[in-house]
């Protein structure tokens, strides 16, 4: 995990509740089947615990990492890659999404005889007054947002624009008051994510007070969950909102009990000779019935 841990939390927010489409958001196109455990014991005999990692409909292992610093550490994203591929037997593709890059690039480096590639997307590559215009372009016509529309509202901070982080994230917040979402509890999942955002850019403690008086507009459960316990809000926010998301099917990348999928995965992952522990934990099916399936 190389992110500060602000854009750490949002990031990590954003890409639990809605992976799918924070993926395609950023710009990754790869369609996850399945999300793989995060912990890794590296080649080097280093335990790791990745941003994010799951299984492509290609068959390849998808690592995304968040990054809010320039890119230092590529001998350490590169071991990721590796010890992923030493594990899976899978080819493995690395994105790096950063918020402090100027440019997207592609990495590529021979490491421990094999070649691997990292993929920056840089947020500050992408055009933020695009994204906004096409933001309030969807709240006059009175459209609802989908997945990758939240994505682009909470990412356009970090875009390149001629406006301050904190001016548009006051921006952000009365564009998030305005629009229309699905549910009321996905539009205080999005205001969860800028009260995060919002403790890193707004510096005045004045400032920061009238911008949670504009989040807190229209959100009572927010509100008293804030009241509740105001200096751990942030926690509570998240845990209770990601649960009922995902209770409500916001799990896209795998939807809750789709055991035939899980079991079709299963399959194809003991005829790569992968580790019945390892299936388990990577399709949540139990040993007895992984064991069942070799038969």
């Amino acid at each position: 995990m190389i992110i500060s841990k602000h854009e750490d939390k949002a990031f990590k927010i954003l890409i639990d509740f809605t992976m799918h489409d924070f993926l395609k958001g950023i710009g990754i196109a790869d369609d996850i089947v399945i999300p793989l455990p995060t912990e890794l014991m590296t080649t080097n005999c280093i335990n790791r615990r990745l941003d994010y990692c799951g299984l492509s409909s290609k068959y390849e292992i998808i690592n995304v990492e968040f990054q809010s610093s320039l890119l230092t550490k590529e001998d350490e994203i590169f071991d990721y890659a590796s010890s992923l591929f030493v594990k899976f037997k899978l080819p493995v593709k690395t994105f790096i999404i950063s918020t402090v890059e100027d440019k997207c690039r592609k990495i590529e480096k021979w490491h421990h005889n094999d070649v691997f590639t990292i993929y920056v997307i840089s947020l500050k590559d992408k055009d933020g007054l695009e994204s906004l215009n096409s933001i309030k372009s969807k709240i006059r016509n009175k459209e609802t947002f989908n997945g990758e529309d939240i994505v682009s509202l909470i990412s356009i901070v970090f875009m390149k624009s001629p406006f301050s982080e904190k001016d548009l994230l006051f921006e952000v917040a009365d564009l998030t008051n305005k629009a229309r979402f699905e549910f009321d509890f996905i539009k205080d999942q999005v205001k969860s994510i800028l009260l995060i955002l919002g403790d890193k850019f707004i510096k005045s403690e004045e400032e920061l007070e009238h911008f949670k008086g504009i989040i807190m507009m229209g959100s009572g459960h927010l509100s008293s969950i804030l009241a509740r316990e105001k200096e751990n809000y942030r926690k509570e926010v998240r845990e209770e909102f990601i649960e009922e998301g995902i209770s409500k099917g916001i799990d896209i990348g795998f939807e809750k009990g789709d055991e035939n999928r899980a079991i079709s995965i299963a399959k194809w992952m003991l005829g790569r000779d992968m580790s019945v522990d390892d299936i388990s934990e990577a399709t949540g099916l139990s040993v007895e019935k992984i064991n069942s399936l070799k038969k």
